[in-house]
């Protein structure tokens, strides 16, 4: 094949997978996984904006770019639960398809096979699944950083600089995990290359520096800075992987470290390469494959040691070791080590993609959103204010004036005013959980008999293995008593 006929090849190969990929998963993304407080927590804001209540996360403050955007995007296709996903997912193709022309233009991964090879490798890994599939704001971060390895494929350096500042710049208005990976990745960088690349680091912290200080001046301005300040040191408070270690002697793994099983055998093909080339001199540790691998220790460090490094955020390992390990798979000669780097690649799929399909298949009827769409529009009418739990969150959103749902950094029922206690008129939530809200919120409520029970068992024992192990615990009907009687049922 001539290298045109590659290149034709090439770019319409990347074009279709992902032009597959963004339509598989917008048609399916009601399907998997089931909904979460996160994307409730994420989309709330302009939810609530385009209702007219204010942009605000009640009882928190999550400032962030992501929900700003959002706005707009409600405005244009509701927010819906497909809406919500769709947006994070548009966000992910993007982010391939941005990260693909990076790694071609840098020449990290030299050969147009193992550039294809990186797409589906990505879009398979467990870690990235997540991100890209429960409807929160990774996509979005994994556009920023694919972002910025695009920025220095520029060849002019002062176009390259000017534009890796500008991106900098609203890296805090884009979420404060970044500002560590962007420290580690710098700092890894100079360990790597040496000074070759200090302009666009300097450059790259002082923008930071200065994106951070008009973040916080223009929370102070709006009055939200204090707010802002508590979210973080709840968020500190909860986390603490290595506080609990030390001080406590418990190994905390609930929400501190990954649940990405696809990331051990992603990293280990990783390393096998980077040790095989070595081996036979093909490579320095002045490497792209070094890079990544490096990148993913310090950073994982870095954030067990300063809070938690909870599965969402796996895709900033991920996708330097995915690079690394297509890197290597380019430079590397048939033979061995290349066969168990690919099996391993392959119990990345296996651990990734069939789990999920697998998690998927066991309990397809309670992943059915119509199912609770609908009970949902036969349970409430639409000038009720709603108490749910939060997998309800956006098909009752759609239906009711107003609706609150649990904050998983505090219990938001005691910061409630009496008034707005005495505003619920409907308690949507599992069985189990019924007797302390109702109780909590105060008044007399009652049973309307109206159910919607798990269908399916779930595909795990255990709840505490990532979203794997989340399951439909079901939701009934409590409505407040009035002088009348309680409501009848909505037809």
């Amino acid at each position: 094949m001539s290298r045109w006929s590659e290149e034709y090849y090439e770019v319409y190969c990347a074009y279709l997978f992902i032009i597959a990929f963004l339509l598989f998963n917008v048609l399916t993304a009601t399907s998997y996984p089931y909904p979460n407080t996160d994307e409730a927590m994420i989309a709330e804001p302009a939810i609530n904006f385009v209702h007219g209540l204010g942009f605000q996360v009640r009882f928190s403050e999550i400032v962030v770019m992501y929900p700003f955007l959002l706005v707009g995007w409600f405005r244009l296709f509701g927010s819906s639960l497909r809406s919500i996903r769709s947006a994070d997912i548009i966000c992910m193709t993007a982010s391939l398809l941005v990260l693909w022309s990076a790694v071609k233009r840098l020449g990290i991964v030299s050969s147009w096979r193992w550039r294809l090879f990186l797409l589906p490798l990505l879009a398979t890994e467990y870690g990235m699944i997540f991100a890209y599939r429960s409807g929160r704001y990774d996509g979005f971060g994994a556009l920023l950083m694919a972002g910025i390895l695009w920025v220095m494929s520029i060849k002019d350096k002062r176009t390259r600089i000017a534009s890796l500042s500008g991106i900098c710049l609203f890296s805090p208005w884009a979420g404060p995990q970044f500002l560590p990976l962007i420290f580690v990745a710098g700092v890894v960088l100079l360990i790597v290359f040496g000074w070759r690349y200090w302009p666009e680091i300097a450059a790259s912290y002082v923008s930071i520096v200065c994106g951070g200080v008009i973040f916080l001046a223009a929370l102070f301005e709006c009055g939200r800075l204090s707010r802002f300040l508590e979210f973080l040191r709840i968020a500190q408070r909860s986390s603490g992987f290595f506080h609990a270690l030390i001080s406590q002697g418990k190994f905390n793994h609930g929400n501190y470290i990954p649940k990405d099983f696809s990331f051990p055998f992603l990293f280990a093909a990783g390393v096998l390469l980077f040790m095989t080339l070595r081996r036979d001199r093909r490579v320095t540790y002045r490497s792209p494959i070094c890079y990544g691998l490096l990148l993913a220790v310090c950073l994982t460090s870095v954030l067990l040691l300063v809070a938690k490094f909870p599965t969402y955020y796996s895709y900033m390992i991920v996708i330097p070791v995915a690079v690394a390990v297509c890197s290597g798979l380019s430079l590397s000669e048939p033979g061995t080590g290349r066969k168990i780097a690919l099996l391993l690649c392959c119990m990345s799929f296996v651990f990734g993609a069939v789990a999920n399909m697998v998690a998927y298949v066991s309990a397809r009827h309670d992943h059915n959103y119509g199912r609770i769409q609908k009970f949902v529009n036969q349970s409430v009418y639409p000038d009720d204010i709603v108490y749910t739990e939060p997998m309800a969150y956006e098909a009752v959103r759609a239906r009711v004036r107003d609706a609150y749902f649990p904050n998983p950094d505090l219990e938001i029922i005691p910061l409630m005013s009496q008034q707005q206690k005495k505003a619920f008129d409907v308690v949507l939530i599992r069985r189990e959980w019924a007797s302390d809200v109702t109780k909590a919120l105060g008044g007399t409520w009652q049973d309307t008999g109206q159910g919607l029970a798990p269908a399916d068992p779930p595909f795990l024992g255990s709840t505490n293995l990532g979203f794997l192990s989340w399951k439909f615990g079901g939701l009934h009907v409590y409505r407040r008593t009035q002088e009348s009687g309680v409501k009848p049922r909505v037809n």
